[in-house]
């Protein structure tokens, strides 16, 4: 009798420990019903490493491209302005942030060599309004704060990059550093301050509405919620992992066991209902050889509790999703195609 009891409660346990996975849900749905929504093959951009839809207006940025972005009609299939020319001249970028954001009816993202915020009318931009209504807005970068990224919260702004204290940025509305108490939410050896922020690399996507942010670790299955109230930030969610990044040190330089270290949740998106994130259980080095691809969405509300996970009929990269639609973008050969799955 008390073997038996034993194998019950090994099994319950197991149970346990499974349904704790980050990929394990109770509804899972296959998608069947999609169809492209643009294709480079006419006019090929690079890579796209960031995308945002907007009504029906889809804005992607881009990798080493001679412009930024590219705003797309879905519904029309093209292509409706390029932005942000790479370049030193005037209205030019040379460097922009890891990312961009949508504000409202902005687009807003860092100009790293300027070190400026920069809004741009999307409204301008896709009614060719010249020139673009454009704001701009010096932020700190110092030697100890060093921003790749920042969403734009009310009044507040929650960077994502390498600081000497806490485990994000965060700048008031006249963009003064602010002291940021929140550390790492796992636990982590020799690397310390500035340096932190290279290894252990994160992504930010943020809920206005809501006054909430998600952050994602990068190599892990973590990721954090967290609340602005005022001037108070609150940390509501934090999911219970089973991987975090694993390091190695050589030569007194810190990186990312790659072999070892899980992919887990690599791209992002979110819309005012939803967390989304594409996943795999390979090992960081394989996925990254993949391209960081998966066919498996994983949706959260944003309590933190699991929605959905979603199975497209093809794995995907970058992705953004609205109340209706996934979009996400599949590469073929030199060929960039941009889908759109119907929720």
């Amino acid at each position: 009798m008390k073997y038996i009891l034993k194998i019950l409660l090994f099994l319950i346990i197991c149970d346990a420990c499974k349904r704790s996975d980050i990929d394990v849900f109770d509804i899972v749905e296959e998608i069947t019903d999609y169809d492209s929504v643009y294709s480079d093959k006419n006019d090929v951009f690079n890579r796209i490493t960031d995308m945002a839809i907007l009504d029906s207006v889809l804005i992607t940025k881009h990798m080493n491209d001679t412009y930024h972005f590219s705003f797309i009609d879905v519904n029309g299939k093209k292509i409706i302005k390029r932005l942000g020319k790479r370049g030193r001249g005037p209205g030019e970028y040379l460097q922009i942030g890891t990312g961009f954001t949508v504000c409202g009816s902005k687009l807003v993202f860092l100009d790293a060599m300027q070190k400026e915020i920069n809004y741009v009318s999307i409204s301008d931009v896709i009614e060719n309004k010249i020139p673009y209504h454009i704001e701009k807005e010096a932020y700190p970068y110092t030697v100890d704060f060093r921003p790749r990224h920042m969403d734009v919260i009310n009044h507040v702004k929650v960077a994502v990059g390498s600081f000497k204290e806490g485990y994000f940025g965060l700048l008031d509305s006249s963009n003064n550093i602010l002291g940021c108490f929140f550390d790492y939410p796992f636990a982590y050896e020799g690397v310390e301050g500035i340096y932190r922020g290279s290894v252990y690399q994160t992504k930010i996507s943020s809920n206005d509405i809501q006054n909430k942010f998600v952050i994602l670790t990068l190599a892990s299955d973590v990721f954090e919620i967290y609340q602005i109230e005022g001037k108070d930030i609150h940390r509501i969610f934090l999911n219970p992992y089973n991987h975090i990044p694993l390091i190695r040190e050589r030569a007194g330089r810190y990186g990312i066991r790659i072999n070892e270290s899980i992919a887990g949740l690599m791209k992002m998106a979110v819309s005012d209902e939803m967390i989304c994130f594409t996943y795999s259980a390979e090992s960081y080095a394989k996925a990254n050889k993949a391209g960081f691809i998966s066919n498996e969405i994983l949706c959260f509300n944003w309590k933190g509790e699991k929605i959905k996970k979603y199975l497209l009929p093809f794995p995907i990269s970058t992705f953004c999703v609205d109340k209706h639609f996934i979009y996400g973008v599949r590469y073929i050969d030199d060929e960039s195609i941009i889908y759109r799955f119907k929720l």
